[in-house]
């Protein structure tokens, strides 16, 4: 991912498991969360400002199970 244009929003940490960075791509209004473990890249929601995904990233911090979801049998 092109770091130029990208803003991070903090971490989610799952317990004994993935560390995920919140990070949100001014180009392409994506959010999304980045494994630091594993290195996957999950698209979690699209943003227009960065007001909008600053308050989108602190609702995913709040309720990480709504948004970080993987399929079944895709643990890390």
């Amino acid at each position: 991912m092109d770091s130029v244009g990208t803003f991070p929003f903090g971490w989610v940490r799952e317990p004994g498991g993935e560390n995920w960075q919140i990070i949100w791509d001014q180009k392409t209004k994506v959010v999304y969360a980045m494994g630091v473990k594993s290195k996957e890249v999950l698209e979690i929601g699209k943003s227009s400002t960065w007001v909008e995904a600053k308050s989108f990233a602190d609702e995913v911090k709040e309720s990480p199970e709504r948004y970080l979801a993987r399929p079944a049998g895709k643990a890390v």
